[in-house]
């Protein structure tokens, strides 16, 4: 037993090399719809913040090669409009196993970070 308690998770962040960084904000920004939120006095100016609902998603720079399968999901009320402007904006679409009570897929940022977009049945 913990003599603390973990009231929930605050921010995730991915990372992106230099030279996608204004690709990958956009993409965060326009494609996916998040509000993008002002960067608190102290941190870099590279990279961006977004809301979540009540999260965070950073965004900062890093020379890397994500993990294959490490992702992170988020959920959305309507899947196949996130599907169509998927599409529309040219990002791959790669279908997930079946689970009952949901809808979902993975895509990947221009930085390759893999999203897992999922939408519950009501």
């Amino acid at each position: 037993m913990s003599d603390f308690t973990i009231r929930g998770l605050d921010h995730v962040t991915v990372t992106t090399p230099e030279e996608l960084e204004t690709e990958v904000l956009e993409f965060y920004e326009s494609t996916l719809g998040l509000r993008r939120l002002d960067k608190p006095a102290g941190t870099r100016s590279s990279g961006g913040w977004f809301a979540v609902g009540d999260l965070e998603l950073r965004v900062s720079l890093d020379s890397h090669n994500p993990p294959p399968k490490a992702h992170f999901a988020v959920t959305v009320d309507d899947f196949e409009v996130v599907v169509g402007r998927m599409r529309a904006s040219g990002f791959h679409i790669e279908q997930a196993r079946p689970m009952p009570g949901r809808h979902r897929f993975f895509t990947r940022d221009p930085a390759g970070n893999r999203i897992e977009i999922v939408s519950y049945d009501r």
